[in-house]
């Protein structure tokens, strides 16, 4: 049960307000590392949603052990989690005075 509990409390504090198209705050870029499921809950036990292919950009959440991540197949949007492995974040420069030219 607290398991249950906990998710909805994440859901309903992540969600802006009026937010439809997905239950996730997305907070960053990130890569997958290959091939691999987007999955309808944090475990390996839940539904697969699709695969997504290596190589490919995802808009990821806050992770732990899983992420919540966002994907867009063609017209197509996918709302699911992968494991934090299977990513390598998007890192961006950070422009400062001195190399801003």
């Amino acid at each position: 049960m607290k398991p249950m509990f906990t998710t909805v409390l994440m859901l309903a504090l992540a969600a802006p307000a009026g937010a439809k198209d997905a239950p996730f705050v997305f907070q960053a870029d990130a890569v997958t590392r290959h091939n691999t499921n987007l999955r309808a809950g944090p475990s390996l036990k839940a539904r697969v949603l699709t695969v997504i292919p290596g190589g490919q950009t995802v808009q990821v959440g806050r992770c732990d052990e899983w992420c919540p991540v966002k994907y867009q197949a063609g017209n197509k949007t996918y709302a699911g989690y992968l494991y934090a492995e299977l990513l390598k974040r998007q890192l961006l420069p950070i422009i400062t005075p001195q190399n801003r030219r």
